[in-house]
């Protein structure tokens, strides 16, 4: 597979002029030589200078992506100063531009860094050769070589270094040149070192898929400022690909053509200029475009990066996906397990009732079954009731499940180790899909399946030997998984499969509104409140129409009514879960007011307007998460933790984890994690709380569906309360199903398997 994904191979952009912008407000622009490093983040772009300014007595310290500057080079400054109460004034850089060092003092303090040199023979040479002796260096090294102390080796040494510095040099003012930022530019010069320039030359949307943190919408900003037309095939390839990229995101294993080229000309199509007429039409036909895009489609399919069946368009590696799984369960269905132990409730000394009975009866007679129901239905006891007849008959057996949380819970409620997938199979990082082992065991649970997306489940099942039981649990009601595809619906619907359904209650018999509440919105209806003066209830609604007004209702929730009346502490015990991230009762706007509320340290930062820059401001005593799986790091997605302490010298965060490991992070690990006061409900799937608060408002109109409020409601195991109008809630408990997936596994299971 090319990598420009084009018919021929592209002849290289024109150089574009730099993109020189005005100064900003609260902008300088400082000149200096970096006199030392206080700090450089092994790992990230981050650094600590002390920058030599001409004029100054004293050095200005500058802090931002400057990783890539060493000592004595001559580096043009924009940024903002900011005051900090320990370290004092500093210079936040914005963009970092090397320079070629002009003055005496600037090239000598340059050559004493290169190869071979140093302080006394960068002096000796500038005295012989002046301020043309980086030019006698790459032109005439012979001069240079023939100074006392110098000779050919070292000067050649030197040479070879100033080219290679001359080369990133040129890298980083060519991308700053661009508009990109220092920090984008210092993530593009590490991706891609000396050949960036030409990278980004012959096709600057390749940044979208090889450089982590820039997507297509950068790209095209870079590509339009390197005069790449509108209708060029290099962007609409780009776009499609990114009309795809962005559907698996949002959990399709593909869409149909006629729906990817609505997609890609709403993507693709410039607005009209700020002073066109109105109603007038846009610089570009969509039937112009719409044929361009059905060109670009054809190209991406030629080159084997998608797949088509019938209307269907696929990523290929999506596609293959879904192949596989099916393969893996044909292959799982089919096999002979030679131990099966039969499963006495005598035996395993627990009661069960008619419907876990069946459970395990499924489980005896299939290799591969599902059970499923919702909460305080018996899902648990079948597991353990599992693990006990499995460990009797002396046969081995694992326990995992998609995060850690989920897998902690497991581990209490049957007392054997449970793992997360990631942990057990030792997933490679950056290789969807592989891991470095095969499983050594005769029954395998899963936990909390419906979290499971296409590539997971893939790697889950290739795992498992042929001889093994597989049994998959979970609640389909929630939400389906936030990756690609919708695979425990699809192996339930394609009814191929062993399939158990609990629906008896047993948790809470004696009266649960969490419970009850969660059946009553299975069913479309209202939930019911207790009377807000019933401290022995669990449920409740208030009903608050006004978004600002909701938003202050949870706040007080959190940070007095609750903690007064029920006892949580309202950091670790009590979790705001909301459907969307923008809006007054979204995650930022509820983060930054529960923030203000919980944490005294923020709450005296933001009333001195002394918080540092950048989104969001973390202070210590702060609640966060982890939203990205980071395999150095040893951190998961969904891990929650408290913010111990802060590093400004080297600019690092503690982190302290609910199992109690403590873990550094950098500026660039940073970048996952996100304050965690209130969390979107995707974000809560496989976690439980003692408390929970729930925002519903019609501003989350979009995703108010059944399943969502439904899996909100039920991460609460003490306590439920739930602010939001009348409306929003009948929106949200009336309208059934998931958001619409495009996926291919249910019937790709009813062909191949018996009915």
């Amino acid at each position: 597979m090319t990598s420009e994904m084009l018919p021929s191979k592209q002849p290289l952009l024109p150089l574009p002029p730099p993109m020189v912008a005005p100064l900003g407000e609260g902008q300088v622009e400082v000149e200096g030589i970096v006199g030392s490093q206080v700090f450089v983040s092994p790992e990230a772009d981050f650094a600590v200078l002390r920058l030599d300014v001409p004029g100054q007595l004293r050095p200005v310290v500058t802090i931002g992506a400057l990783a890539g500057l060493r000592v004595g080079e001559t580096v043009r400054i924009i940024g903002r100063y900011e005051q900090h109460e320990r370290y004092g004034q500093r210079l936040r850089a914005d963009q970092a531009l090397p320079q070629q060092p002009e003055s005496r003092l600037g090239i000598e303090r340059y050559m004493a860094t290169l190869a071979g040199l140093g302080p006394e023979l960068a002096r000796r040479i500038v005295v012989e050769l002046g301020v043309q002796s980086l030019t006698a260096l790459e032109e005439e090294t012979f001069r240079v070589a023939q100074i006392k102390g110098v000779g050919k080796k070292r000067a050649q040494r030197a040479l070879a270094d100033a080219r290679a510095r001359r080369e990133e040099r040129a890298v980083m003012v060519f991308l700053q040149g661009l508009g990109i930022s220092a920090a984008y530019a210092s993530r593009i010069r590490k991706q891609w070192g000396q050949a960036a320039i030409t990278k980004v030359r012959e096709n600057p949307y390749a940044l979208a898929r090889e450089v982590s943190g820039i997507g297509f919408h950068i790209a095209d900003r870079i590509a339009a400022a390197m005069g790449v037309e509108p209708l060029s095939p290099l962007r609409l390839v780009a776009g499609v690909r990114h009309v795809l990229l962005t559907a698996c995101d949002s959990g399709h294993c593909y869409l149909p053509e006629r729906e990817l080229l609505s997609r890609a000309v709403t993507l693709l199509q410039p607005p009209p200029p700020e002073d066109a007429p109105p109603n007038s039409p846009p610089p570009l036909v969509d039937e112009k475009l719409g044929e361009s895009l059905t060109q670009a489609i054809a190209t991406l399919r030629s080159h084997g990066e998608t797949l088509h069946e019938g209307e269907a368009v696929y990523l290929a590696s999506l596609h293959q996906l879904e192949v596989e799984l099916t393969k893996q369960v044909q292959r799982l269905m089919g096999a002979i397990r030679p131990r099966i132990p039969t499963i006495s409730e005598h035996d395993i000394q627990l009661r069960l009732a008619e419907g876990q009975r069946a459970a395990l009866q499924r489980v005896e007679t299939s290799p591969l079954s599902i059970i499923t129901g919702g909460p305080g239905t018996g899902k648990t006891t079948i597991i353990a009731a599992l693990v006990r007849a499995y460990l009797r008959a002396g046969l081995r057996v694992c326990l995992v499940a998609p995060t850690g949380r989920a897998a902690k819970r497991l581990s209490d409620a049957t007392t054997q180790t449970a793992k997360t997938i990631h942990r057990l199979l030792n997933l490679i990082p950056g290789e969807r899909g592989r891991s470095t082992k095969d499983l050594e065991v005769d029954l395998l649970v899963c936990d909390e399946a419906s979290m499971l997306d296409l590539p997971l489940a893939v790697t889950l099942l290739k795992a498992v030997p042929s001889a093994a039981t597989v049994v998959l649990v979970g609640d389909v009601d929630q939400l389906p998984s936030v990756g690609p595809g919708r695979v425990l619906a699809d192996l339930i619907d394609s009814d191929r499969l062993a399939v158990t359904r609990l629906r008896e209650i047993f948790r809470q018999k004696e009266g649960s509104g969490i419970i009850d509440n969660a059946q009553s919105i299975l069913r479309g209806e209202l939930p019911q409140s207790a009377p807000i003066g019933d401290k022995q209830a669990d449920f409740y609604w208030i009903e608050v129409d006004d978004a600002v007004k909701a938003r202050e209702t949870v706040v007080r929730l959190v940070a007095e009514r609750i903690p007064q009346r029920f006892g949580f502490d309202p950091l670790t015990d009590v979790q705001v879960l909301t459907p969307m991230h923008r809006g007054e009762v979204g995650t930022e706007e509820l983060n930054r007011a529960l923030q203000a509320a919980l944490n005294p340290i923020a709450q005296a930062a933001l009333a001195e307007k002394a918080a540092p820059t950048g989104k969001p401001n973390f202070f210590v005593g702060d609640k966060v998460m982890q939203v990205k799986n980071n395999y150095e790091l040893d951190v998961w997605n969904g891990d929650i933790g408290v913010i111990l302490s802060r590093d400004e010298e080297e600019d690092l965060l503690l982190v302290r984890f609910e199992d109690e490991r403590q873990v550094a992070y950098d500026t660039t690990a940073r970048e996952d994690l996100e304050l965690a006061y209130a969390v979107s409900v995707h974000k809560s799937q496989g976690s439980e709380y003692k408390a929970v608060v729930v925002p519903l408002h019609i501003q989350h109109y979009p995703l108010l569906r059944r399943n969502l409020v439904y899996t909100a409601v039920t991460r609460g195991k003490k306590l439920v309360v739930v602010v939001g109008g009348r409306r929003a809630v009948k929106r949200a408990v009336t309208q059934t199903g998931d958001l619409l997936r495009y996926t291919g596994l249910r019937e790709r299971l009813r062909s191949i398997l018996p009915g």
